[in-house]
């Protein structure tokens, strides 16, 4: 796998003196361990023709917050003024959420023991209120779904296109390495798509590094909405550092992104003890920032 040089930073190095790492390892659907390349500021923010969504948004909320969860028992002392809508990384999940907070279903890869039971879980969430749904989960990335552009883009012609019109259908979740990974990753999905005819109403991606590195952040998170000109959900983001330079981070960035018009959601990484919670389900300090920042 290729990565910029300059840019190359270890997720491993960066979670190693926070909770997050022990997390990282415990996730389900684990998000990478590997390296991470950066976001290339030198990227082009146009591209070649993206198709233009051809439907208009639904379900968009004026409270972006959400929460990605593995145990939904974790969310019990959240409430649906702090957040808005919940994912776990799968189609459907066991136990409930806090009332009037609104379940995402992703289909993590067309690997049969998720596509399997998809299209049943994918209207069953809608008839129980779900406005949006995920798909596959950082293809770029070989330790997660794995999935080519051109693959990608004939699975969503299989699984997500027939629910055009009935929820608002977001994009594979790209992480924030450099091309051929990322937006590189994006791009030829979207060229792919223009081929096949896809309706992607919606882009979601990933970030992560420090938490003294905002500005980063708010650049690559700027670019994603210009540079495929729908909304974003960014639904998995995190930093590295201290309690206290992870707190001072959510208060510079929960403002930006809930005044950012293009990005209609966000959840961060995650609801899990040690990050946003405790074993108990109580808010940490930092969870006490996310949802009041």
């Amino acid at each position: 796998m290729k990565f910029a040089a300059t840019s190359l930073v270890s997720i491993a190095l960066l979670l190693a003196s926070s909770a997050q790492g022990a997390q990282h390892m415990q996730k389900k659907h684990v998000r990478r361990t590997g390296p991470s390349a950066t976001f290339s500021q030198s990227a082009p923010t146009t591209t070649a023709a993206v198709p233009a969504p051809t439907s208009t948004a639904t379900g968009s909320s004026p409270n972006k917050r959400g929460l990605s969860f593995n145990d939904a028992s974790l969310t019990k002392n959240f409430n649906n003024k702090q957040v808005s809508w919940a994912y776990n990384w799968d189609s459907s999940f066991s136990g409930s959420l806090p009332d009037g907070v609104v379940f995402f279903p992703m289909l993590w890869s067309a690997d049969p023991s998720h596509s399997a039971q998809w299209v049943d879980n994918a209207n069953a969430a809608i008839a129980q209120g779900s406005t949006h749904l995920l798909f596959i989960n950082e293809p770029d990335l070989s330790s997660q779904s794995n999935t080519s552009p051109q693959d990608a883009a004939q699975q969503w012609m299989q699984f997500m296109q027939p629910f055009a019109g009935k929820a608002n259908l977001v994009s594979p979740a790209i992480t924030n390495g450099a091309p051929p990974m990322g937006t590189g990753w994006l791009d030829e999905f979207f060229a792919e798509c223009e081929k096949l005819g896809c309706q992607v109403d919606s882009v979601a991606a990933h970030i992560y590094d420090s938490a003294t590195n905002v500005q980063y952040y708010k650049n690559y998170i700027t670019d994603l909405g210009t540079r495929y000109n729908r909304s974003v959900l960014i639904t998995e983001f995190g930093a590295s550092g201290s309690v206290e330079q992870q707190q001072a981070f959510l208060q510079q960035m929960v403002p930006f992104l809930d005044n950012l018009d293009t990005v209609s959601h966000y959840a961060y990484f995650m609801t899990a003890p040690g990050i946003l919670v405790n074993s108990d389900g109580s808010l940490t300090a930092l969870g006490e920032t996310y949802v009041s920042s």
